[in-house]
């Protein structure tokens, strides 16, 4: 067959409503993040629930999983050296304050600026819209019966939110998974030839506990952190620009206080900046000491931050 004949035979069998049926499914199966992140055990029942029992129904065979617990399938012959690889992913953000997160109602989407209607639920514009295009993809090419004659792999992987590498890590060099080209699902179902890189930074400011009606016989860290957060907006240069991928940006996206009290003024603060100015990412680790704000006892009685 030609590649026009192909292309003709697999159009006949594109449909926007199973496209629409598949993400509504599988919008219905929550796969948060959590605490646990890529251990959390609702992101291994997604892809044992609701991704593996497709691709054995629209005929892959060779599936497997990882030592981590990603999903690896395979399908075609693979007499050819051609080979490509769809990476799916589980986990979307938390449901939050979403009203019914997990029931993939359809609505207008006039409200939203958009010319069609719209399929609701945690993860829809994130991983799942793209899992069922994938899913969609897949099926109809097998069911086409169109030979494949290279190797279509698919693999569904526990992160998403993370930022982490770890499971495709797992996939790439633990499982030995190997692929001449790969699509990895994204935000906007286009497909780009890169994206921003980034770098996360947690960083610990201390200060010295008190009775929230006394303050000023303690360190407030969060006083601290406030500080540290404003010197590190106005000091540290994200002046670059790249002519595809934007310019740089940081921000503060997260920050917690210890302890958990009502009455106690903080004496640690944990918070993330997270820079797109690099492709180099530092996850779940600490910088130096000797590069930590650290709050401190002045001999005023206030807090103030040591100079990194």
């Amino acid at each position: 067959m030609t590649d026009a004949e192909i292309k003709s035979l697999l159009d006949a069998r594109i449909s926007r409503a199973r496209a629409k049926e598949l993400l509504i499914a599988l919008v219905k199966v929550p796969s948060p993040q959590t605490e646990r992140l890529e251990d959390e055990p609702l992101l291994k029942a997604f892809i044992t629930s609701a991704i593996e029992p497709r691709l054995r129904s629209m005929g892959f065979v060779d599936l497997r999983y990882d030592a981590m617990g990603n999903l690896i399938a395979a399908y075609g012959a693979g007499t050819s050296k051609n080979s490509l690889m769809f990476i799916g992913n589980a986990m979307n953000q938390p449901a939050s304050t979403m009203p019914n997160p997990y029931d993939g109602d359809v609505v207008d989407g006039a409200a939203y600026g958009l010319p069609s209607e719209c399929v609701m639920g945690k993860g829809a514009s994130e991983q799942k819209a793209n899992l069922a295009a994938m899913l969609h993809a897949m099926e109809t090419v097998i069911a086409s019966k169109v030979a494949i004659k290279g190797k279509l792999i698919f693999t569904c992987c526990l992160s998403g939110e993370t930022g982490k590498h770890d499971a495709i890590k797992s996939v790439v060099e633990g499982a030995g998974v190997r692929a001449d080209m790969a699509v990895l699902g994204g935000t906007g179902l286009k497909v780009t030839l890169g994206n921003r890189g980034r770098i996360d930074v947690f960083v610990t400011v201390k200060g010295a506990p008190c009775h929230s009606s006394r303050p000023w016989d303690g360190v407030n860290a969060i006083s601290g952190a406030t500080e540290a957060i404003r010197l590190l907006l106005a000091k540290v240069k994200v002046d670059k620009s790249h002519p595809q991928l934007g310019r740089q940006s940081l921000t503060v996206n997260h920050i917690r206080s210890f302890p958990d009290s009502t009455h106690t003024v903080t004496t640690r603060t944990k918070r993330s900046p997270r820079s797109s100015a690099s492709p180099r990412r530092w996850n779940g680790s600490r910088i130096p000491s000797a590069a930590r704000p650290t709050a401190s006892r002045c001999g005023s009685g206030h807090s103030c931050i040591r100079r990194w």
